[in-house]
């Protein structure tokens, strides 16, 4: 593992494996480098060097001020770029770090061969992001807004809010009886660490403000010119930020997966790791 100092004084951890033309994966909010490591990180290292690294006040990277829009995050990338060495990659990214992707493909286009977004809201695509979006609830969410008194059709931010209820509820010790595939905020002491740390970056931080801003508009999104990868679940929430950006990128191939909410990434790990592997041009080792 290394260390990475940012202009403002916050340390990002990252990591990398395999050897390879390099390819890089930035996780969501709320989880941490380890949500690809065990999946895509391990299917892809036989062909790539896999640069992995935490978000800024995620995982065991540093916590700021500020700093926390897509944006701003995606000269966090640049920045890890360069002091990695790395010349040019291939970007994966997933929820929120699908947001940051996209912001680093408009700001360094020559830092990047292909781009892979996975279940991306865009606040310039989706301002609001609404249980109408996609009405599915999972059993594990129907319990979780019970027990926090929410109603969801009139949250105008489902994905944000459910993570800040899920991680309060956590923290407080309380675990659903209900599971998902992939639960925020697992088991265990990381799962209670990592629900405290990002109550600590909701509450110190600007970034529940930054979160929302806008990034770049729909004509820059349209000036992107690498081959781009769209990955969005049939049940998420997100398709609309996903059928935009199909309408939107000029050369993009879209994909549905199939019986997914948001976490597809671990929920249909191996499928995920085909279909990226096919759009990246090499075959996995045989199972």
């Amino acid at each position: 593992m290394a260390s990475l100092e940012l202009a403002d004084a916050c340390r990002l951890e990252y990591q990398q494996v395999g050897e390879g033309p390099d390819l890089v994966l930035v996780h969501g909010l709320a989880t941490n480098r380890a949500f690809w490591y065990a999946s895509l990180a391990q299917a892809l290292k036989h062909a790539f060097r896999v640069t992995l690294y935490d978000l800024r006040g995620h995982g065991y990277s540093s916590l700021s001020p500020q700093g926390y829009s897509a944006a701003d995050q995606a000269g966090d990338l640049a920045a890890l770029l360069e002091q990695a060495g790395i010349e040019s990659a291939d970007v994966v990214g997933h929820s929120y770090g699908g947001g940051i992707a996209l912001e680093f493909a408009v700001q360094y286009p020559q830092l990047l061969r292909r781009l892979v977004l996975m279940d991306s809201r865009i606040n310039t695509l989706q301002p609001e992001q609404r249980l109408a979006d996609s009405p599915h609830l999972s059993a594990m969410e129907i319990e979780i807004a019970e027990r926090a008194g929410l109603d969801w059709d009139r949250e105008p931010q489902v994905g944000l809010r459910y993570l800040e209820v899920t991680a309060r509820l956590r923290a407080e010790q309380w675990a659903p009886q209900a599971r998902d595939a992939f639960t925020p905020f697992g088991e265990g002491r990381g799962g209670m660490r990592g629900a405290r740390q990002y109550l600590k970056l909701l509450e110190e931080t600007e970034a529940p403000r930054e979160f929302l801003e806008m990034g770049a508009s729909a004509d820059e999104i349209a000036r992107i010119a690498a081959p781009t990868l769209l990955l969005y679940g049939e049940r998420s929430r997100c398709l609309p930020s996903g059928r935009a950006l199909a309408a939107t990128l000029p050369d993009t191939q879209f994909r549905v997966v199939p019986d997914a909410g948001h976490f597809f990434p671990a929920s249909h790990a191996a499928l995920i790791a085909g279909w990226t592997a096919n759009f990246l041009g090499v075959e996995l080792p045989a199972a």
